[in-house]
């Protein structure tokens, strides 16, 4: 059995509308260590704490109210309106299709989880934004982390 990764002195923000998805990640992210679990319902709070906390990543869901996942996704990639552009962005999809995939990649999501998700596959996923980050290229207006060097995709949702 593969013991358990663990990632110390990280904070993380969970940005979901259920507060029982919130508190499911929560519960995973600090399995493995990450104690400073920040929370938000929709995308424009997420956008205040984003501002205000600057965490070590961001887990969201892209089905949000107020700001979807979409925006926040734009308006934190885009150096000019965000306080943290390369912070490691975890996408959480419950309907995992393919133009919403692709359009998550272009705005710059480093990882693509599927709904309903183990622990396993999240800590594969933070294994990937630690401890193997991409650098950052900007696509006009955006920051969109770079290709895998081998090329094959491990977004989990497809």
């Amino acid at each position: 059995m593969i013991a358990t990764p663990t990632f110390p002195d990280l904070s993380a923000l969970v940005v979901d509308e259920s507060l029982y998805i919130r508190r499911i990640v929560r519960d995973m992210l600090m399995r493995v260590g990450i104690k400073r679990v920040l929370e938000a319902p929709d995308g424009a709070e997420a956008l205040g704490v984003l501002a205000e906390s600057k965490p070590d990543l961001t887990i969201i869901d892209w089905d949000l109210a107020i700001l979807s996942g979409e925006e926040f996704i734009r308006l934190a990639r885009t150096p000019a309106t965000s306080p943290s552009p390369t912070v490691p962005i975890i996408l959480m999809l419950a309907q995992p299709r393919r133009n919403v995939v692709d359009r998550a990649i272009a705005l710059g999501v480093n990882e693509i989880i599927a709904k309903p998700f183990s622990p396993k596959t999240l800590w594969s996923r933070l294994d990937e934004v630690i401890n193997r980050p991409r650098p950052f290229s900007q696509v006009k207006s955006l920051l969109r982390p770079l290709p895998r060097a081998n090329g094959l995709s491990k977004m989990g949702a497809i």
